[in-house]
């Protein structure tokens, strides 16, 4: 759908929200089965209420050890620029709530009173009036209701391996620390990602313990356990990283000590002419990997323990965390698409990093910027190298 009749649409449905609230409850939760307001304040609701509140401590972001900070300022810059300063004291927590819901694709946590969480569900930075439990339905079925203790960990891009590593993963880290005992079911938004169920059995939970909500399901726990966010989205925190080191840990010592890599892209947003890079990477010892090609353990083994890797902005660059601290990243930057989110992982990581922004290719122009192909020229690929070298 374009995303001008998508914003209208989404204002029809915040309007149709306002109005119900004015119906009771009762009638509200019999005739629609959906939210009338949005809350952005759950530690302050359970409170309020008398849920159980879990502070689970600070969960700030980090920044990476930057190579030739003077030669890449104005990326630096930019990169730095996006960066939400709460992300810098942001604290984590977790909540148990009785009779919570879960609502759409987007995994909606929705309180008694029809009220949908905004700071534990996807999409926290939109306004509360059009948060997506408000204006993603004009009518809900009526909720599936599951006995026992239930965790939500669906969250934003259920089907990017990037938000599910650094998004989705990390919040059953933050559930299994706030001690509300053991989880009978977990909640993940549907996926055609196809490693999901492995990377959720790596991480202890089997399928027949996963509901899957897809984009009309909705369903009413006995018991919801709800956490912040593992972090502002496309800002991932240390703590989220040592988490997935912890979960991976039996796979240490698959790869090889000090590998060196280049990230190879197939699909969009990929480097052009590589071929004319490949004299530079053999001079600098690194070997060409495709991760399309990969199965997860073979994705893992190309990244441990590796001491530098060099890649296009892309989901596969998720593999990072399986890399030594002190390692170092050089990331390839579409022209007019800067995105912060592998400058923070690297930091997460304790990695050093430095980015290189390629040129446009003539004909990609038409296409969004986020789609576009570009090229990266040897003599820049080198100078980073060389920095790298003697960065280290």
């Amino acid at each position: 759908m374009p995303r001008a009749l998508q914003s209208i649409r989404r204002s029809v449905l915040a309007s149709f929200a306002r109005a119900r609230e004015v119906l009771p409850r009762a009638a509200n939760d019999a005739l629609f089965h959906l939210p009338t307001i949005a809350a952005a304040d759950t530690p302050a609701l359970a409170r309020a209420n008398g849920w159980p509140l879990v502070d689970l401590g600070p969960n700030a972001i980090k920044l990476p050890r930057v190579v030739d900070e003077t030669a890449y300022a104005q990326s630096l810059a930019i990169l730095n620029a996006g960066i939400s300063p709460d992300g810098r004291d942001a604290r984590a927590f977790a909540v148990r709530i009785p009779r919570g819901r879960v609502l759409g694709l987007a995994c909606s946590a929705v309180a008694p009173g029809g009220i949908a969480l905004a700071d534990v569900s996807p999409h926290a930075e939109e306004p509360l009036a059009r948060h997506r439990a408000l204006t993603s339905f004009v009518v809900a079925p009526a909720p599936r209701r599951i006995a026992g203790n239930c965790a939500l960990i669906g969250a934003i891009g259920h089907n990017n391996f990037y938000h599910w590593m650094l998004d989705v993963l990390p919040r059953i880290g933050l559930v299994r620390a706030a001690g509300f005992g053991a989880i009978d079911h977990w909640i993940v938004a549907e996926s055609k990602l196809a490693v999901t169920r492995e990377l959720l059995a790596r991480c202890g939970i089997e399928r027949d313990r996963v509901v899957a909500v897809g984009r009309g399901g909705h369903v009413e726990c006995e018991q919801l356990v709800v956490t912040s966010a593992a972090g502002k989205i496309c800002q991932p925190t240390p703590r989220s990283v040592e988490f997935l080191r912890a979960t991976f840990a039996r796979e240490r010592g698959i790869g090889g000590g000090g590998r060196r890599i280049y990230v190879a892209r197939r699909g969009r947003r990929k480097v052009d002419g590589e071929a004319e890079l490949a004299p530079v990477l053999k001079r600098y010892g690194i070997e060409s990997v495709a991760m399309e090609d990969l199965s997860l353990d073979a994705q893992i083994s190309a990244f441990r323990g590796a001491s530098l890797i060099v890649g296009a902005h892309g989901a596969a660059l998720a593999n990072i965390v399986h890399a030594d601290h002190g390692a170092a990243l050089v990331e390839l930057m579409p022209p007019g698409y800067l995105n912060h989110t592998y400058f923070l992982l690297a930091g997460a990581c304790a990695m050093r990093y430095l980015p290189i922004v390629g040129h446009p290719l003539a004909a990609e122009g038409a296409k969004r910027v986020t789609d576009r192909d570009f090229r990266v020229e040897a003599t820049q690929l080198d100078r980073a190298l060389s920095a790298v070298e003697l960065c280290a």
